[in-house]
């Protein structure tokens, strides 16, 4: 079946982009071992899909999903709207640690520059910065003149908590916030989505599918491969994998007419909300976009969302 994409403006930055993007952080083997040839074809079919934005960050392997995009991107600049983030150490002493002094900003956005083989960053985010960070500015400052300078176009942050998505609304100088939404998450659409609706700043929902719980392909079972550098290895463990696991088993009823997957539910989930302009899911080879990209066709009925929000708000007080 082809898939019609949807496109949608990305908030006050006035950019059209695809519904349904792409999320890179998984070519960088964060989630196991990849191949170069599977990360190329995912991006080679999302542009064949209609997909017109792809998301990734200087932390994803130390800058190496950002070098697999530029080198997949030369010759196609113009179809893509790119979007990283800065301001996670990767690399030195110092690794692990955030820093968002202006002066590291402005060099590691150099750096992005160079490895994504590009004049000019469409969306250049803070990557995770504190609510203190936010409100103190100084940051900004950095970001405003590099977009006076014509080295991005458009600046926000991705944010981790609630109170970091409310700052940034307050503050008012981020173009678009990315959050965490999902079928097991969604604060956001209590705490975020409404401010910034009414702000017009564009909201990028990323996980949307809780790092593969919310596939409907995983069990138990799985938690033995997730090792070494997999980032699961810390998160999907013992008692609480297994609640996940049951929580997405009774998301199983959203598995028709258009939907032939709950991976394809939860995505259509995401952008069904009106404050929603892109979701981001990642895909490891061509098969996972093209699965991916048919959620575009997918819409989710009143009643799915009702029954949605009702095992939610369960979930919550269990």
């Amino acid at each position: 079946m082809l898939t019609t994409m949807k496109y949608r403006t990305l908030g006050k930055t006035g950019l059209r982009v695809s519904a349904i993007g792409l999320g890179t952080m998984v070519h960088a083997g964060h989630f196991g071992p990849m191949k170069d040839s599977e990360s190329l074809s995912a991006i080679e079919a999302a542009l064949d899909l209609g997909v017109n934005f792809i998301d990734t960050s200087d932390a994803y392997g130390a800058g190496y999903s950002e070098t697999l995009l530029g080198n997949a991107l030369k010759g196609k600049r113009d179809q893509v709207v790119i979007a990283t983030k800065g301001g996670n150490v990767m690399v030195g002493p110092n690794r692990g640690k955030r820093n968002f002094d202006p002066d590291y900003i402005s060099r590691v956005m150099d750096e992005s520059l160079q490895r994504l083989q590009i004049d000019t960053i469409d969306l250049y985010q803070l990557h995770n910065p504190t609510v203190d960070v936010i409100e103190r500015g100084a940051v900004w400052e950095v970001l405003e003149r590099a977009k006076q300078a014509g080295k991005i176009r458009h600046y926000g942050v991705s944010i981790n908590t609630m109170e970091e998505g409310i700052a940034a609304v307050k503050d008012g100088r981020a173009e678009t916030i990315q959050v965490e939404y999902n079928l097991l998450a969604q604060e956001p659409a209590e705490k975020i989505f409404p401010l910034a609706h009414q702000a017009n700043i564009g909201i990028i929902a990323r996980v949307p599918l809780r790092r593969g719980v919310l596939t409907g392909k995983m069990t138990v079972a799985d938690e033995q491969r997730f090792q070494g550098e997999d980032l699961r290895a810390r998160s999907f463990k013992g008692e609480a994998f297994a609640k996940e696991l049951a929580k997405a088993d009774e998301l199983r009823f959203l598995v028709h007419g258009a939907a032939k997957t709950l991976g394809q539910a939860a995505i259509a989930f995401c952008i069904a909300h009106p404050a929603v302009s892109v979701v981001i899911p990642g895909a490891r080879n061509a098969a996972q976009m093209r699965e991916n990209g048919a959620a575009a066709d997918i819409e989710t009925s009143t009643a799915d969302l009702a029954r949605i929000a009702e095992l939610w708000r369960r979930s919550c007080t269990v």
